[in-house]
C-alpha cells in the first residue's frame, strides 16, 4: 500500500504554494501601482498644459524680434501643405506676411522656399540622413503652391522665384544662399512663423548669410484655449528637439 505523505511534507508544499501565490500577487500589485501612478502623472501633465500657460512660457525663448530693412531678397520659408494642394496654416501666414513686406517696398525680389515630407517619422529620418547623396522627392511642394497663390493675387511673376527641392530648415537657407550668390544679392529678410524664427536665423548666421529676421507677429502668447495649448506644446517640444538636433549636426 502506497505510503501517504506525512503531515510535515504537506505543510511544506502548502507553504511553498502560498509563497508563490503571494509573490505573483505582489508583482501584480506592483504593476498596477505603476500603471495607476503613470496615469495620474499623465493626467496631471495634460491638465497643466491645457489649463495653465506653461506652453506659452516655453515658447517665449523662441521668439525673435523683427528687424526690417531694405534687402536684396525676401525669403519666405515653407511651412507645409496638404496633399490636395492646400497650404497649411503656417505656410499661409508666412505667405501673407512675406507678400506684405514685398508690397511695402523692402525688396524687389521674393523667393518661396521648400517642400515637405508629410510623414513625421520620415521627416526626422530625412533630416538625420543629411546629404546622403540620394535624390529625395518631397510629398508636396508648398513653395510652388505659394508662388501660384501670389500670382493669382496679381503679384508680378518676374519678381518671384521658387525652390522646390529643400526639405528642412537647413536646406531652405542653404538654397536661399545659393540663390543670393547666383543673383548677386548681399542681404535678405527671412520670413517664417514666430516659433520657428530662432532656429532659422541661427542657421542663416551659421551659413554666413547677411539676413535679418522678419517673423510673423507673435501670436503664441495669446493662445489660451485648452486644445490650442496642447497644439502649442507639441510645436514647442518639436522645435526644441530640432534645435538640439541642429546643434549636434553643427547647423547652428
Amino acid at each position: 500500500m502506497p505510503k501517504k505523505p506525512d503531515k510535515e511534507q504537506k505543510e511544506k508544499e502548502l507553504s511553498a504554494s502560498q509563497r508563490l501565490s503571494s509573490g505573483v500577487s505582489s508583482i501584480g500589485s506592483f504593476f498596477v501601482r505603476i500603471v495607476r501612478n503613470a496615469f495620474a502623472l499623465f493626467t496631471f501633465v495634460m491638465i497643466a498644459v491645457m489649463f495653465t500657460p506653461v506652453a506659452n512660457y516655453l515658447a517665449r525663448p523662441l521668439i525673435v524680434d523683427m528687424e526690417l530693412r531694405s534687402v536684396g531678397v525676401i525669403a519666405v520659408l515653407g511651412g507645409g501643405a496638404y496633399r490636395n494642394g492646400i497650404l497649411s496654416g503656417s505656410s499661409n501666414e508666412r505667405l501673407l506676411h512675406g507678400l506684405r513686406l514685398y508690397r511695402s517696398g523692402l525688396s524687389e525680389k521674393i523667393i518661396f522656399v521648400g517642400g515637405s515630407v508629410l510623414d513625421q517619422t520620415q521627416k526626422i529620418t530625412e533630416t538625420v540622413k543629411r546629404d546622403g547623396g540620394e535624390e529625395r522627392t518631397p510629398d508636396v511642394v508648398e513653395a510652388a503652391i505659394m508662388m501660384e497663390v501670389a500670382k493669382s493675387l496679381g503679384f508680378d511673376e518676374s519678381a518671384m522665384s521658387v525652390d522646390n527641392s529643400s526639405l528642412n530648415t537647413y536646406e531652405n537657407l542653404k538654397s536661399v544662399k545659393e540663390y543670393m550668390s547666383e543673383q548677386g544679392f548681399k542681404s535678405c529678410l527671412v520670413v517664417t512663423s514666430p516659433g520657428h524664427m530662432y532656429r532659422a536665423i541661427k542657421v542663416s548666421k551659421k551659413l554666413g548669410m547677411d539676413c535679418s529676421p522678419a517673423p510673423v507677429g507673435d501670436y503664441l502668447r495669446y493662445i489660451g484655449s485648452p486644445v490650442g495649448r496642447l497644439g502649442l506644446m507639441r510645436a514647442v517640444l518639436w522645435e526644441y528637439a530640432a534645435i538640439v538636433l541642429y546643434k549636434s549636426f553643427g547647423y547652428i
